[in-house]
């Protein structure tokens, strides 16, 4: 009874440390406010003004908040921001694409796409970046290809890695 009671003890704490950690704050409140938008559809900007109708809202996955979180954690230890991992990183290899990193972390993508913002005070702010920007991120984020999404927050750096499983 005793060798029983301590092999379930140890499952469970086990079981709790491998859990990963919630979403921060800021980073489900992003989340909320991007599937607000996709929920009621929104004008993107690139290659002229286009409506972006309604889609599905993102679901939370945990390999790619792995992904995102580390990504944002690699350029703010670097101080670089870029979608490639920067030299200086501490979880990628430096050069890593953001498809290496999503299969790195075990997300079997049929396709990926990221975002990233530098300098953004709240989740609004990174939000109407996006949302305005002329370099796709809008399109991305308004995709109805991607189902899946991971977000990391480190410094100044904010991810939002968006993929479709196999």
């Amino acid at each position: 009874m005793r060798k029983l009671l301590s092999t379930l003890l140890l499952m469970a704490v086990l079981a709790a440390c491998s859990a990963p950690p919630p979403l921060a704050p800021e980073l489900r409140e992003l989340l909320d406010r991007i599937n607000d938008v996709r929920a009621s559809g929104t004008t993107c900007k690139q290659g002229g003004e286009h409506f972006m109708p309604p889609v599905d809202p993102l679901r939370e996955n945990e390999l790619l908040n792995r992904a995102a979180q580390w990504h944002a954690e690699d350029m703010n230890a670097a101080g670089v921001f870029s979608h490639n991992t920067p030299v200086g990183a501490v979880h990628f290899a430096p050069g890593t694409t953001p498809g290496e990193r999503i299969l790195d972390v075990g997300y079997l993508a049929a396709a990926i796409a990221e975002d990233i913002a530098e300098g953004y005070a709240t989740p609004q702010d990174v939000l109407d970046g996006w949302l305005a920007s002329t370099a796709g991120h809008c399109e991305a984020l308004m995709s109805a290809t991607y189902r899946d999404a991971g977000l990391g927050h480190s410094g100044v750096y904010w991810v939002l890695d968006l993929a479709a499983p196999q």
